[in-house]
């Protein structure tokens, strides 16, 4: 009975090893991927920190004047630029004209009205 008894504290002893080694081993699995992701969330803040850097120095406001001077002719707004809403129509230029499609009407009207602008 005593042999017996030593013999199932000693594999209890093997299986409570076995099983603290196993249970070390994953922890120290889970510690390397927190690591692991700990750093990649350390390189995209800096990555963010960088990309708001960029996107200061593009939306300087000298650099956009420049480029809206450059590639697309504007200027600073004027005075003599404003009009009063009642002066609005005859500033804007005349609408194109537009005649309904004399053929039988389809099922799109979009098609119709870009079939006549043609």
């Amino acid at each position: 009975m005593l042999r017996l008894l030593n013999v199932m504290l000693v594999l209890g002893v093997l299986g409570s090893g076995f099983a603290l080694y196993t249970l070390e081993h994953r922890t120290r699995s889970v510690e390397r991927e927190v690591a692991r992701v700990e750093a990649a969330i350390e390189s995209e803040y800096e990555f963010i920190g960088l990309l708001n850097a960029e996107w200061s120095l593009l939306t300087r406001p000298q650099r956009l004047q420049q480029l809206a001077k450059h590639h697309l002719g504007l200027g600073p707004v004027w005075p003599d630029q404003l009009v009063e809403l009642s002066e609005l129509r005859a500033k804007l230029p005349a609408a194109p004209a537009y005649e309904p499609d004399k053929t039988p009407a389809s099922d799109d009207p979009m098609a119709d009205l870009l079939r006549m602008m043609q």
